[in-house]
């Protein structure tokens, strides 16, 4: 019973956080935590109301897609959400944030800016208005539908519904005017093919007039044929579907080089790969615009979305370079087939002029200027019914709702911000009691002592200071709770420490017990007080030896009357004194003696190593069943291990959030020194909420009342009280 490690201690790695230190974390620091979470709700709600109202307007777009005569496949869903992505990026572009600010004005308003106006020539003062402009703008698709909301944020909420509608309006425009552009120069470049088509076709119906005269036949006529003819005729229809593909594929390269913000068409494998970048480039330049208007250019995560910014700029150059590169391999694979298509028409129209009769060239000649004819019908109907877009799918964009001056204020939210302070007070509350608890070197658990000190805990003593505080006690009643208090739960632990002290083996037939602690305001002297009580209820003779020789406490806490009694220092130093000499007795405990200090020494540890201590014990121990000896903490001075040499038994009182970690874990070196030696734990202070015996609950219920049967001196005390103190 020595030095055996806790079960408890063996189970468990030391530092290792169980849900009991989480509930009790909770219980001592639940009331801080509850505060500062108040704290910080009112605190936001108070710098909620403070703040200037914002209103936010909101105007719907609808987003309808239509089929083209691009040669690609029809687009898909995940088409459809790249081109919604990129209809946002549209919205959020600088060159729309400038027109907007210029249409309205609005550098010169001081409803969105405030301070001197700045010039929209200037590109630094035009940087920031932009950044100010989109910071204030959300643009995004909404859930489950083909709707875009575009929204804008102002502290006028009449302005606030004219910079979304003229926003609106603006992108509308330029969308419009991109795609007139486009139109305009692809018809262009088609026009000039279709005239040097015209102009083919008007010879080669001269010279099928010509050989028709020559032939004697007409047109209109029935044609003859042969295999050569049905061949000339394929190549030339397979030669009119390639044709038109290249000149589709020339136009909407024509149009990418003349015009960078123009769209992709979907059949060119890079496109995919390019709308997804500009979708992402849209997030992170509203996200940047966002950080530079609320937390300004030092912000640390707005450097890091700038770099992002950068790197897909960079990505988005590649991926469009790629997209040039993939629509002229479009063109050069069209112009290849298209001249080997040429190539097998010239060799069968040679063939045709040297071996085949003149209807037969007839006939062949016939079928090219069929073929010329059909292919300008298809690009003049392309352009008739304008369903040329640069060469891509096309959007149709129309309004579907526009902005209404709004009510209610969008910011700030009382009750979302005071719900964030809260959380917020909570979370600093939380991180605070973790820094607290994982400095902390106080144990506050029996575990922890257990893993600190592997000896075995023979008590474990509750909190009843408040309780006795409360009690009203009289000047000439120590203040003992074993004395007010015998059916009390901190007196049942005093028994319960008096039990496991007898269970104890012993090598003779009188014990001398030593107390201590690691240091001072753990409540030993309290401890040897009350155990010397319970030790002398049971009829025996008890001497309580008050060994602290620099602050010494016994005298004063039983109130002895001051003597000219000599005391233990006295003994120490003087050899002519007896050690019968030095004890007093304890008239409110029958079978109690003590012996305590009367005068402070000046060298306390060479008093107590010159031999006469252990003549003192020896005497004790002829004289009284136990002698307990209050010594001074065992890490402060030398006195506590120079008088456990002489002692059976050394109990170390520790007490909850008081005594530290490694003080616990230096005494295992202090002790290691006495092998011999019973040892053991006595836990002082345990708070309420962790105190059982035997499986009864909170001891407050099962002891009755505030935890204190009968009153003072009640029934089961006269046993152990004097006659002289009862009457």
């Amino acid at each position: 019973m020595t030095t055996n490690s806790s079960p408890v201690a063996s189970k468990l790695p030391e530092g290792s956080i169980r849900f009991s230190d989480i509930t009790r974390i909770l219980r001592r620091y639940g009331l801080y935590l509850l505060g500062l979470m108040l704290l910080g709700g009112v605190l936001a709600t108070i710098w909620a109301k403070l703040q200037t109202p914002q209103y936010d307007a909101v105007a719907m777009v609808h987003l309808d897609q239509h089929s083209s005569i691009s040669l690609g496949a029809a687009g898909g869903g995940d088409e459809y959400n790249l081109k919604m992505q990129t209809q946002i990026i549209g919205f959020q572009s600088p060159a729309i944030a400038v027109e907007t600010i210029r249409k309205l004005n609005l550098q010169k308003n001081p409803l969105f800016f405030s301070g001197p106006t700045p010039d929209l020539d200037n590109p630094v003062q035009r940087g920031y208005l932009v950044k100010a402009f989109l910071g204030s703008l959300s643009v995004s698709q909404v859930p489950k539908s083909e709707l875009i909301s575009v929204r804008f944020r102002s502290k006028s909420p009449q302005l606030a519904a004219i910079i979304v509608d003229t926003l609106v309006d603006t992108y509308f425009e330029q969308s419009f005017q991109q795609r007139y552009r486009s139109t305009k120069d692809i018809t262009g470049y088609l026009t000039g093919q279709m005239n040097v088509l015209k102009a083919r076709i008007s010879d080669e119906q001269n010279a099928l007039l010509n050989s028709e005269a020559k032939l004697g036949i007409l047109s209109q006529g029935e044609s003859v044929s042969s295999m050569l003819v049905n061949e000339t005729t394929s190549l030339l229809a397979e030669r009119t579907k390639i044709q038109s593909q290249r000149y589709m594929a020339e136009a909407e390269y024509q149009n990418m080089l003349n015009h960078p913000d123009a769209s992709v068409p979907s059949d060119i494998p890079a496109a995919s790969a390019l709308l997804q970048l500009q979708a992402q480039l849209a997030l992170v330049q509203a996200q940047v615009s966002s950080f530079e208007d609320r937390y300004g250019p030092n912000y640390p995560p707005l450097q890091q979305a700038k770099a992002q910014l950068a790197s897909l700029r960079k990505s988005e150059d590649e991926a469009r370079s790629k997209v040039l590169k993939g629509a002229a391999e479009n063109i050069e694979r069209a112009q290849k087939s298209e001249q080997s298509l040429t190539d097998s028409l010239a060799a069968l129209q040679k063939e045709a002029e040297n071996r085949t009769p003149d209807t037969v060239r007839y006939e062949i000649l016939r079928s090219q200027y069929v073929s010329d004819q059909t292919l300008y019908n298809v690009l003049l109907s392309a352009m008739g019914t304008g369903a040329i877009q640069a060469g891509m799918q096309s959007q149709e964009l129309n309004r579907f709702t526009a902005a209404e001056v709004p009510g209610e204020k969008s910011y700030p939210t009382i009750r979302i911000d005071a719900i964030a302070g809260a959380a917020a007070g909570l979370l600093i509350g939380l991180v605070i009691v973790a820094i607290l608890v994982l400095n902390s070197d106080t144990v506050q658990t029996v575990e922890q002592v257990e893993e600190a000190l592997p000896l075995p805990v023979l008590a474990s003593v509750p909190e009843y200071k408040e309780d006795l505080a409360a009690m009203r006690i009289s000047d000439d009643v120590l203040p003992l709770v074993t004395l007010l208090a015998p059916r009390s739960a901190g007196t049942e632990a005093y028994r319960l420490l008096r039990t496991a002290i007898s269970l104890m083996p012993v090598n003779q037939q009188h014990r001398v017990i030593s107390l201590t602690s690691c240091g001072p305001g753990e409540g030993k002297s309290t401890t040897a007080l009350n155990l010397a009580i319970v030790l002398a209820t049971q009829a025996k003779r008890v001497l309580l030896i008050d060994a602290d020789l620099r602050k010494p406490t016994i005298a004063q806490r039983l109130k002895l009357t001051p003597t000219d009694q000599p005391g233990l220092s006295r003994f120490l130093s003087d050899s002519t004194i007896l050690a019968s000499e030095c004890v007093q007795k304890v008239p409110e405990v029958a079978g109690l003696d003590v012996i305590p200090v009367q005068e402070i020494p000046p060298f306390p540890s060479e008093l107590l190593g010159q031999g006469r201590l252990e003549e003192l014990l020896s005497w004790a121990r002829d004289h009284y069943d136990y002698v307990l000896i209050d010594t001074p903490p065992v890490l402060l001075v030398t006195d506590a291990l120079i008088i456990a040499s002489y002692c059976d038994t050394l109990l170390i009182v520790v007490r909850m959030g008081v005594a530290q970690k490694r003080a616990l874990r230096r005494i295992r070196q202090d002790i290691a020194k006495y092998p011999g030696k019973q040892t053991g734990i006595v836990i002082n202070a345990l708070p309420h909420a962790d105190t059982y015996y035997g499986g009864y609950g909170n001891y407050r219920k099962y002891y009755g009342g505030k935890g204190y049967g009968g009153s003072y001196y009640g029934s089961g005390s006269g046993s152990y009280i004097s006659s002289a103190k009862k009457k």
